[in-house]
């Protein structure tokens, strides 16, 4: 067999796994990590016990990536390798996240979850859990990042938008809302719960389009459907690596690298190992034998499987300005998600 037949092989026995297959693994990694003082709680209304003058650039906030990858049927194929998640987005929500990242694409006559070339359930639906989840916790704030895995149509973007525009409603921050009291420099947790806004929308640059005659750029997008492109507020950087003290040390530099003073944005440090597809013989026969692996979930024992990796990493470094936090399979991190909420209540009000 040439490298050629071999990386077909490995990639044909390691990819086409469906979820329902790694189940074990998924129970594998130890259910949480870090000290035994951060017990696993039910986080559904944790930013309502904030002080109301904790300024929400100050918040360090948990956020789940890959958010709807749960959708993604275990016995479609190649679902092993797509899903980042076990839970549903509400339960996500109770758990404690508050940023969301949302991929997807358009399906015939409706917008579903996906994951590259893998589709889930309708974002009709995980749009419907966030609003649901809000309704029970108005006192709440939720950013939702959506991003489009594969090119989508003018009128499937509208459809994206209007959906997001209609389910949201009063709540959502408008384009004015961002001119004049929605400033990340000085927009407290208490202008937030004054306002009753509580859903914040970030999307792509993929999202501009052309329909009917009115050409729809980032600026307009964000006037008509108070959704904005994610640059204008946030800084983000995705890692791709595989190796935990590698991704730490690009987490750092990311952090460091940016002011901690430069308060017209959030921050997100995705704390994600990205499964890399085998660069060489040696490679290829690890996956053809079990020893690699292309699901996240075999990556998240690096991560999670050490009492207080995590949670050391952070709280080693009180200088870095910790805002977001990305993170895949949160079930299986519940302590780590309650230190990160926790550091809340000891950081001051800047």
């Amino acid at each position: 067999m040439n490298a050629a037949d071999c990386l077909c092989s490995a990639l044909a026995l390691n990819c086409c796994q469906f979820a329902f297959l790694s189940q074990k693994k998924k129970s594998s990694p130890p259910r949480s990590i870090g000290s035994s003082s951060y017990p696993k709680n039910n986080n559904n209304d944790w930013m309502s016990k904030l002080d109301a003058n904790k300024k929400l650039r100050d918040v360090v906030i948990p956020g789940t990536h890959n958010s709807a990858s749960s959708t993604i049927s275990k016995w479609a194929l190649f679902s092993g390798v797509a899903a980042c998640q076990n839970l549903t987005v509400h339960q996500q929500l109770n758990e404690g996240a508050r940023y969301l990242d949302v991929r997807i694409c358009g399906h015939k006559d409706d917008i579903v979850i996906s994951h590259g070339i893998v589709k889930g359930g309708k974002l009709s639906d995980v749009v419907d859990e966030v609003e649901a989840f809000l309704c029970d916790n108005p006192k709440e704030f939720v950013i939702v990042e959506i991003k489009d895995e594969t090119p989508m149509t003018s009128s499937q973007k509208h459809q994206v938008l209007h959906l997001i525009q209609s389910t949201f409603g009063e709540r959502i921050i408008t384009y004015t809302d961002l001119q004049t009291w929605f400033q990340l420099k000085q927009v407290t947790m208490g202008d937030i719960r004054r306002r009753q806004k509580n859903v914040l929308i970030l999307i792509h640059n993929s999202f501009c389009f052309h329909r009917q005659g009115i050409e729809y750029d980032t600026n307009m997008v964000a006037k008509e459907f108070a959704c904005f492109h994610n640059s204008t507020l946030l800084h983000d950087k995705w890692h791709n690596t595989t190796n935990s003290s590698d991704l730490m040390h690009r987490n750092l530099t990311h952090l460091r690298h940016l002011s901690r003073y430069d308060r017209d944005y959030m921050i997100c440090n995705q704390l994600v190992l990205t499964p890399q597809p085998p660069r060489n013989v040696f490679d290829t026969v690890r996956l053809l034998f079990g020893l690699k692996s292309l699901q996240p979930i075999s990556l998240v024992k690096q991560l999670y499987q050490k009492e207080d990796v995590l949670h050391c990493f952070v709280r080693d470094r009180p200088g870095l300005h910790w805002n977001i936090v990305s993170l895949d399979f949160i079930d299986c991190c519940p302590r780590f998600i309650n230190f990160l909420i926790e550091i809340n209540s000891s950081r001051s009000n800047t």
